[in-house]
Formats: structure tokens, C-alpha cells, sequence
């Protein structure tokens, strides 16, 4: 195990340390980017950290990117995720493996906010997620006004009749070591009920309950819908700092015709306004809901940056799996367009391309 500094400007230091991740950097990681996919947390549900590299960036003696990252045969995969990356950052960092690290040939980052840029090194860029998140007013009134009249309407109506025909329900939001494990498996089981009655696998598998499980120990926040002390709808998500990231959100498919998990979203983005939440995540899937509720779409990249394109021709496997996925993530993504349009032809297009793709 080594610690790597290379010369720099004044204001800025950059630091490795190979094999190792120092005490400290789990809260830094939680400070900086205040986000799940960020954290020691989920860098241990998803991988052994025992080789795992930490790179560190400081402007002005303060900390300006915090990576964990691993290296296996010439390839740099960095663990972090759902963060937003300037493109100074990127190429200092790339630039930085590339000079310290003889072996290093690529550079990986998967799932990012980051610009569509010249980069100064060969390089493989495409759309890989979405995130569509609400960037928090300071209250539940001015988000609600910033509602469409409609669902501001829906929100009314679906109160008053739930209350006329099942009398008064109750919503509550309990966090971490509060929160009841019940909840969480009656809120999985509602996922799966819903998927089954579409005739649908829910995402949700074993694996997956496993992991929303465990981040709900660190960072969960739970929001329920209970109806004669019975959980009815609920929201699971993560508290990272001031952010909030929505990892689950189900209702009984019994209670469809009062749409309680609309009902359940809105009352939860609301407990999350009062709390002084700075962002609300929906994350990964543009679905109209998430829209109805001010989401606003954003690009979540995976990037490859090359030493050089000897390096590229030498990885060339990785390049063809790289423009493989993006040619993929762009026919998805004009299928999506598609199911929007209300016409005949769009829907015959997409009955024709389900056939071709069971076949």
C-alpha cells in the first residue's frame, strides 16, 4: 500500500492512497455529495472493498472530490454514483491516474451528472440512467401551488374521498431504527402484488429487497398510509444530509381506485419539505408520475476515458460493450417516444418491435 502525491498548483493538492480506505472518508463522502450511491454504504453492499483505492482533491485546503475506486487489469472503475461532476474534475482526476499509475490505461465512470464535453483524453460517452428529481422549495405551500391545477385537484379529491367512504386514514414517517420492518416488507409485497396483476416480474427481487433493506438501516426514511392501523401505501427512501432519494413506492392494488400511492407520493414530498430538504430524488425510470410531481429529468452518463487510443485498441472488447450499450439506451429511449404517441401506426410500430424482441 503506497500514498501518491504529484506536484500541483498551489491551490490545488491531489492525494491516493493505493489499497486503502482511510477512516474518515465515509462522513466526507456523506458531506460532499449527500447522496447513497455515494457512500462506503453502498460501496460494501455491491463489492469487497479490500483493494479498493481512494483518490482525494483539495481546493484551498478544501475537500473538492472524494472518489473510491478499484484497478484491475488496467482499468479504473470508480464507485461513485448519482453525482453531479464538473469536467475540470474529471480530467484532473483521469489526469492524475494516468500520471501516477503506470498501469492504468482506462478510466470508468458509470451513472453521473456530468457534460457532454471535448475531453482532453480518447473517450466513450452515453446516456446510461435518469434521475428525475424536485429541487425542494422552502415550504409545502409553495410546492403544491407550483402543482398543475389538475393535480392539485387529484390531491384534494383523493383525500376527501378516501375519508367519505373508509373514514379517516393516517400518514406518518418514521426513520432508521423507528422504523417498523413490517412496513418495509408489506410496501415490497404491494410492489409485487401490482407487478403480478399487469402481468409483470417486479424488479424487486430477493437481491433487491436485500439491499433496500439494508440501506434503510443507514439511511432509511419510511412514509405510510395506514387505514384502521393498517398500512395501505408507503414510501421507502434514503436521508443522505439534506437530499432524499426515493428507492420504493407501493399501495395496496385493493385501494386503486383512491390512488394512494399518488396520494402517499405527495404527503411524502411534503414531510420532506418541512424537514428543510434541499432535493427529493426520484431516480432511475421517467414515468408520468414522477413528471405530475415537478420531476425534472436528468441524464445520468457513463463515461470512458482512454490513456491513449492504443490504450482503446487494446481494450477493444470494453469499447464494443460500451457502444453496444449506448446503441441500446438510444433505441429505449425513441421507444419510450413512441409510446407517447397517441396513433395507430406508433402502436402497431411497438407491438411489431415487443414481437421482434420476444422473438
Amino acid at each position: 500500500m503506497s500514498h501518491l502525491q504529484a506536484p500541483q498548483p498551489a491551490t490545488l493538492k491531489q492525494f491516493c492512497w493505493r489499497g486503502q480506505v482511510p477512516d474518515w472518508v465515509g462522513p466526507a463522502l456523506e458531506k460532499l455529495y449527500g447522496n447513497p450511491y455515494a457512500t462506503l454504504v453502498q460501496f460494501c453492499l455491491e463489492r469487497d472493498l479490500v483493494d479498493a483505492n481512494t483518490y482525494a482533491a483539495y481546493q484551498d485546503d478544501g475537500l473538492r472530490t472524494l472518489f473510491v475506486f478499484s484497478l484491475r487489469d488496467g482499468v479504473v472503475e470508480v464507485f461513485n454514483e448519482a453525482i453531479r461532476l464538473a469536467a475540470e474534475d474529471i480530467e484532473l482526476f483521469a489526469g492524475y491516474i494516468f500520471s501516477s499509475i503506470a498501469e492504468a490505461r482506462v478510466v470508468v465512470l458509470r451513472a453521473v451528472h456530468i457534460p457532454r464535453a471535448m475531453w482532453a483524453y480518447p473517450s466513450q460517452q452515453h446516456d446510461y440512467l435518469e434521475d428525475l428529481w424536485i429541487a425542494l422549495p422552502p415550504n409545502a405551500e409553495a410546492y403544491t401551488a407550483s402543482l398543475s391545477k389538475n393535480n392539485r385537484r387529484n390531491v384534494r379529491r383523493h383525500g376527501k374521498s378516501l375519508r367519505a367512504e373508509l373514514g379517516d386514514y393516517q400518514f406518518g414517517v418514521h426513520e432508521k431504527t423507528d422504523i417498523n420492518p413490517r412496513d418495509v416488507d408489506a410496501i415490497i409485497h404491494f410492489n409485487h402484488a401490482r407487478m403480478a396483476g399487469k402481468n409483470k416480474t417486479s424488479a424487486v427481487d430477493e437481491r433487491e429487497s436485500r439491499h433496500i433493506k439494508d440501506l434503510v438501516r443507514e439511511y432509511g426514511r419510511v412514509g405510510v398510509i395506514t387505514i384502521g392501523g393498517q398500512v395501505c401505501a408507503g414510501a421507502i427512501a434514503c436521508q443522505v444530509s439534506d437530499n432524499y432519494f426515493l428507492l420504493l413506492m407501493a399501495h395496496d392494488p385493493g385501494y386503486d381506485q383512491f390512488s394512494l400511492g399518488f396520494l402517499c407520493c405527495y404527503l411524502f414530498i411534503c414531510d420532506c419539505i418541512e424537514r428543510r430538504g434541499a432535493e427529493f430524488h426520484f431516480l432511475w425510470g421517467d414515468y408520468d408520475y414522477k413528471r405530475s410531481f415537478l420531476g425534472q429529468y436528468s441524464s445520468l452518463d457513463k463515461l470512458l476515458l482512454y490513456r491513449s487510443h492504443g490504450a482503446r485498441l487494446r481494450h477493444a472488447g470494453l469499447a464494443l460493450r460500451a457502444t453496444l450499450a449506448a446503441a441500446r439506451r438510444r433505441a429505449v429511449g425513441w421507444l419510450k417516444q413512441v409510446q407517447r404517441i397517441e396513433h395507430p401506426a406508433a402502436r402497431a410500430l411497438l407491438r411489431l418491435c415487443r414481437r421482434l424482441s420476444h422473438a
